[in-house]
């Protein structure tokens, strides 16, 4: 069986109502040592070392860096009582 050593992900959020500056995203992107692997309007889903997460955005106004975190789905087939 083989494992794959993947780097920790973390979503990077944009705080206010508002579309998050380009500005904001194109330095997000260009980070050295993050991986944009999904994003949307005001949130980014990042992978890479919890500490260039935040570097990332240590100097922006708005944004928060929180691990990524799973959720299961629940069962939702019938069950006879």
């Amino acid at each position: 069986m083989l494992f794959l050593n993947r780097m920790a992900r973390y979503v990077l959020r944009y705080k206010h109502a508002a579309q998050a500056p380009s500005s904001d995203l194109e330095k997000i992107r260009a980070a050295a040592n993050l991986k944009v692997v999904d994003e949307s309007p005001r949130m980014l889903l990042v992978e890479g070392e919890e500490q260039a997460a935040h570097a990332s955005v240590q100097d922006m106004d708005g944004w928060t860096v929180t691990p990524e975190s799973m959720t299961p789905l629940p069962d939702t087939r019938q069950k006879i009582r």
